[in-house]
């Protein structure tokens, strides 16, 4: 009985493991976000964002305005990181951040919140499953 006694404990262990972590942003991804990311645009949000070494939403709020986000998405996540919701800021982050990369990326640039122009050179992002074989069955009719 004894051995019974023992696994019940170590199969418990693992999924309080799990549930230890309150970030909704899968674990395969958590390295790429977090602390704000790496790479020339994470640097550049996190110049623009960043006040006394806290990052800020309001500032990062009028950045995205600033490059072209649509104000509606905007404030909606502005109202998710006010109410709290759960995951809210890290949700914030993320997505709105995606939505600048594809403003760089078209661009070549973003504009900062002193209005000036920065470069950012990103890479396209590489495609996967059924896109890719869209892409391909595009290029073999070409």
């Amino acid at each position: 009985m004894s051995n019974t006694e023992n696994t019940a404990p170590a199969e418990q262990n693992p999924a309080e493991e799990k549930k230890a972590t309150k970030s909704i942003v899968p674990s395969k991804y958590s390295g790429r976000y977090k602390n704000g990311g790496e790479g020339p645009l994470a640097e550049f949000i996190k110049t623009q964002s960043t006040v006394d070494s806290a990052f800020s939403f309001d500032r990062f709020f009028e950045l995205c305005l600033k490059n072209g986000l649509p104000q509606d998405k905007v404030d909606h996540y502005r109202s998710q990181v006010q109410e709290k919701r759960h995951g809210a800021e890290g949700r914030t982050r993320m997505t709105l951040r995606n939505m600048l990369a594809t403003i760089a990326r078209k661009n070549g640039k973003l504009v900062g919140l002193n209005d000036e122009e920065v470069e950012i050179d990103l890479p396209k992002p590489a495609l996967t499953g059924a896109a890719a074989k869209a892409a391909e069955a595009k290029q073999a009719a070409e």
